[in-house]
């Protein structure tokens, strides 16, 4: 059997032409993660599983003929196509369009609070990189002072307490918790609508100084960590704005990040020190291994686990803390002394489940 290696380079593939019974493997040579993979009921479905940078991927076998295309699951719009057929040369062509040379490697941080001077911001980690496996909180504040004024007039607008997103080219997460990154020179704004879809007037794009004032949170995933008997939350923030992130350490999990009502009794210093609290009869389940129809799928463990086809999961999930009835989202919660206590939740700010599991959430209530 005849095994071809396709490399991927500046977030696009190449196109691919091969004979029928020919085994392609897809080689990582970018900054960022990325997968191989048609949509599920495409009619030859093929998976080569999530490659980090460097990473080369597991071989599929094209046993029949056809053109087939597919794409990377973590980059809108690069997609690939491969001809197979009866017999002839191999080839392998130019890139196809898609993601291009700007492809770049981004730290993000969802972003909350009332005054450009006093900024929580919530690290995005993804799982398919390890550069990214950190949960992370800083206090920070904005130094230009255009900046700052336009935070502050879209903040005391309708807009209000809506989410910000803030993007910069990668530096080493570590070295903003030991504290020798102090600032974030070249940062892009983004204000989204609550859909998540528009895009507020504002935004700004590789040109926002943000300070880093204060670590709040600084922890590496701990990827064997058992889950908690609920689900387990950071609160965080002052008298004007608290927050709580649900905990990360492994997948399946996700990223969630809303905004108190008001600071909640126990914690009356509402200072810039964090606490730990468990939202009780809620918790995450474990994934068994799923039996995943296919043509010509070379698989293992792992991608069974953290990697099944796009569409398995519908509808998508939303927030576990977002009550299904339209009721207030009001939670008695437990307090790490054992004692209980109770918060309300006045906006969802951030949810997000793929960039931890490949696409994977699994959520229980008791």
């Amino acid at each position: 059997m005849t095994t071809v290696i396709v490399d991927i380079h500046d977030g696009k593939f190449p196109s691919i032409k091969i004979p029928i019974g020919t085994s392609v493997v897809w080689r990582n040579q970018d900054s960022g993660a990325h997968s191989a993979e048609t949509v599920r009921n495409s009619g030859f479905y093929f998976n080569a599983g999530p490659m980090l940078p460097g990473q080369t991927s597991l071989p599929v076998v094209f046993t029949q003929g056809g053109t087939f295309g597919y794409v990377c699951r973590y980059h809108h719009g690069m997609s690939g196509m491969i001809d197979v057929i009866s017999s002839g040369p191999i080839e392998i062509g130019s890139p196809q369009p898609g993601h291009g040379r700007h492809l770049k490697h981004y730290h993000g941080f969802v972003t909350g609070g009332r005054s450009a001077d006093a900024l929580y911001m919530t690290h995005t980690p993804i799982l398919a990189d390890p550069r990214h496996h950190f949960q992370i909180i800083l206090k920070s504040s904005l130094v230009n002072r255009e900046d700052i004024e336009a935070y502050n007039m879209l903040r005391d607008s309708e807009y209000g307490d809506g989410k910000v997103d803030i993007f910069h080219d990668h530096l080493s997460l570590p070295e903003i918790g030991s504290g020798k990154i102090t600032e974030l020179p070249k940062a892009s704004m983004v204000y989204q609508s609550d859909s998540g879809s528009d895009l507020v007037p504002g935004t700004k794009e590789d040109s926002v100084r943000v300070r880093i004032d204060k670590v709040i949170l600084f922890h590496q995933f701990e990827l064997d960590k058992p889950y908690p008997d609920g689900l387990e939350y950071i609160i965080y923030g002052d008298q004007q704005d608290v927050f709580i992130d649900h905990v990360i350490d492994r997948a399946p999990g996700f990223h969630s990040v809303a905004k108190l009502k008001e600071c909640p009794e126990f914690w009356k210093s509402c200072s810039d020190n964090m606490a730990r609290i468990l939202v009780p009869g809620k918790k995450i389940q474990e994934l068994p291994p799923q039996t995943i129809e296919r043509a010509a799928f070379v698989d293992n463990t792992f991608q069974l686990l953290w990697l099944p086809p796009a569409g398995v999961y519908r509808p998508t999930p939303q927030d576990p803390l977002i009550p299904r009835d339209g009721s207030q989202a009001k939670y008695n919660i437990r307090l790490e002394n054992g004692s209980e206590s109770s918060i309300e939740i006045s906006r969802f700010l951030h949810f997000d489940f793929k960039l931890l599991n490949y696409g994977v959430l699994i959520l229980e209530e008791n």
